[in-house]
């Protein structure tokens, strides 16, 4: 099982990953690529990021 630790830092290694500078070419906004790359979150990866989304 994955650690918290660990899931916090695969979760902002994500966000990051969704930032415009880091996608210029894709025609997608911040939100579409997040909702993209967390729509089949499981486990402790899921509990994160919906902690993330909700503060």
């Amino acid at each position: 099982m994955k650690s918290f630790r660990q899931s916090c830092e695969d979760m902002t290694e994500l966000i990051i990953s969704c930032w415009d500078e880091n996608n210029p070419d894709d025609g997608l906004t911040f939100d579409e690529r997040l909702a993209q790359k967390t729509a089949n979150l499981e486990g402790m990866d899921r509990q994160v990021m919906n902690k993330v989304l909700c503060w």
